[in-house]
């Protein structure tokens, strides 16, 4: 699954395994590493290993090798084999014939066969039903380890089991292997049952703000017409507005084809309208936070004033053509058409999705283009541009089988745990050195030219040969400390980019608990379709000729919303947060 984020991945290729970015080929299959493992070259671990190795050479091999020291008084035994269950509903997996990770994983671990076990599927809806199926059955057909979803309805089959019985709890062996809980600790009030306080799964992959760098700032200007008017960047929306009404002014075309200032909307719904809200109380509708009297609150029900501001500056923006008549009905090509013809002045989005690909269409005839992102605030209710807080979330989890030999499970965490060590980073990460990596001058690890050729970089490609496939817990220090930086990080825009910002990384993590309670029943019963009823109040809105008619809009929604059981939903959601402590966070 590739993850989609508010910030940009720092770390290319995202951490994967099962549901976050590994597949099989055929409906369920399974990698077995018990063949082969002398295909794996030792060049790895010629370099890599050290006494952190975890040997679990044997059945009965009880030392704790994987950097960990055991915090039990009583010592469990290991096994042999280990299975571990994933789904995949879409790219590729490793192919045993190329496969050079999970032979050497394996003989690091001293395991005579690790099988991976992959299950297709056509969707994440799919693994679901799949979940609620084995769940039915009391848990008798429950994998003996999987990784699954984080979405709430996987939360609640995995609770629910754990309360009856058929889920381990993990918490003692958290205590028994400290790596793997210093690892997922501020991720556990995310994962604890809200009933009784055991832990029943654990994070899998999850985000980290020190490794994913700020990629959509407020927005994203030319910079080049900028420096031609003489006009400086930006800082809040009147300057924007300012900078907009120039450009149509006097750049007016491009190779004889009409400026468009500012691509705002289309199919994507891209806008800034949370801008004209205290920050993080807005993104469009159906995003909570906890208003001044400690109450659930959704920003455009209960700020109506500042959602007219919002709506009006739109509205001025359409009605004296610094928008696309046509920017509720564009689809994406044809922005990106418009975009690499260097006819944009401004646009949103994550740099990979049109800035930096805009930039590159425009450099091939004017060197001098490129778009730079900003972070813009509005004078109404900032005295200055914020951050974007980091949400901490975890995007898969684990869960093991109640029931199973304590050696079985005591292996499983010293994979998991081996995993996490700095050699077992590089080894799930990158491959084996000088087959799939190098260090370059500065002692960072990059792909070898041989493996660059072949994969071009490609997740999928580099997949085949287990790379990023068995990265079962990921350990950000190590790779913050070894990984060269990206391509991306090294461009000039994207460097100009976070000095304007002030900062290549969120600062803060954000700490309102609404932010993190998943909708329940009530909520999205009542929220059918809202999303869409939303984007048509806003292109009602902004396209109207009279401006004066966007306040009584905005009346009728939140009335219209209030009817729909807004009260309900408030009382869903108080009830919810009180399960959801981020003291860790602040």
């Amino acid at each position: 699954m590739r993850i989609r984020q508010n910030v940009g991945i720092l770390l290319t290729a995202a951490l994967t395994v099962g549901l976050v970015g590994c597949g099989g080929n055929n409906g369920s299959n399974s990698t077995s590493s018990s063949n082969n493992s002398g295909n794996a070259s030792s060049n790895a671990a010629n370099s890599t290993n050290t006494t952190n190795s975890a040997n679990t050479s044997n059945s009965t091999n009880s030392s704790n090798n994987g950097g960990t020291s055991n915090t039990s008084s009583e010592e469990v035994g290991t096994v042999d084999n280990l299975k571990i269950t994933a789904f995949n509903w879409g790219w590729d997996n490793a192919d045993p014939a190329k496969d050079v990770v999970l032979p050497e994983l394996k003989k690091r671990l001293g395991l005579k066969d690790l099988t991976y076990d992959v299950i297709k599927t056509g969707g994440y809806d799919d693994v679901v039903q799949k979940l609620q199926l084995w769940a039915s059955t009391g848990g008798s057909d429950w994998p003996d380890i999987v990784t699954t979803g984080s979405d709430s309805r996987t939360k609640l089959i995995l609770n629910n089991l754990g309360e009856s019985g058929k889920l381990e709890d993990l918490t003692p062996w958290l205590e028994k292997y400290p790596n793997v809980k210093n690892a997922v600790e501020k991720l556990l009030p995310f994962t604890s049952d809200p009933h009784d306080g055991k832990i029943y799964s654990i994070a899998q992959n999850f985000s980290n703000m020190q490794a994913y760098a700020i990629d959509q700032p407020t927005i994203w200007i030319r910079k080049d017409w900028l420096d031609k008017l003489n006009l400086p960047l930006p800082k809040t929306v009147d300057d924007l507005y300012n900078d907009l009404k120039a450009f149509k002014e006097q750049i007016k075309d491009v190779n004889g084809q009409p400026v468009i200032p500012y691509a705002a909307f289309g199919e994507n719904f891209r806008n800034m309208i949370k801008l004209f809200f205290p920050p993080d109380q807005n993104d469009g509708t159906g995003v909570w936070y906890t208003d001044a009297n400690g109450k659930p609150a959704r920003s455009d029900v209960s700020q109506s004033d500042n959602l007219i501001r919002a709506l009006t500056f739109y509205n001025k923006l359409y009605n004296e053509g610094l928008i696309e008549k046509e920017a509720f009905t564009l689809k994406q090509g044809q922005i990106d058409e418009k975009g690499n013809q260097g006819r944009y002045g401004a646009v949103h989005g994550a740099y990979w999705e049109q800035a930096n690909p805009f930039t590159d269409s425009m450099k091939k005839t004017d060197p001098k283009a490129e778009f730079v992102g900003v972070q813009l605030y509005d004078p109404t209710i900032a005295s200055g541009p914020s951050l974007p807080k980091f949400r901490l979330e975890a995007w898969s989890l684990w869960a093991v089988k109640a029931g199973l030999p304590k050696e079985e499970v005591n292996t499983f965490f010293k994979t998991l745990d081996y995993v996490l060590s700095e050699e077992g980073t590089i080894l799930t990460k990158y491959g084996l050195e000088g087959q799939q990596w190098e260090r370059n001058a500065d002692g960072k690890i990059i792909d070898t030219k041989a493996f660059f050729d072949e994969t071009q970089g490609d997740w999928n490609k580099r997949a085949h040969f287990g790379i990023d496939v068995y990265s079962f817990i990921p350990n950000y220090d190590a790779l913050i400390k070894n990984q060269a930086p990206s391509g991306y990080e090294l461009r000039e825009d994207m460097i100009e980019t976070w000095k304007n910002l002030g900062s290549k990384f969120p600062t803060e993590y954000v700490t309102d608990p609404q932010r993190y309670v998943e909708p329940g029943d009530v909520e999205n019963k009542a929220t059918v379709g809202q999303g869409e009823r939303y984007k048509q109040l806003v292109a009602k809105a902004v396209t109207a000729k009279n401006p004066d008619g966007i306040k009584k809009l905005v009346e009728d929604w939140g009335k219209n919303v209030k009817a729909l059981g807004y009260d309900k939903i408030v009382a869903e959601r108080e009830e919810a947060a009180k399960s959801i402590h981020l003291e860790n966070l602040k």
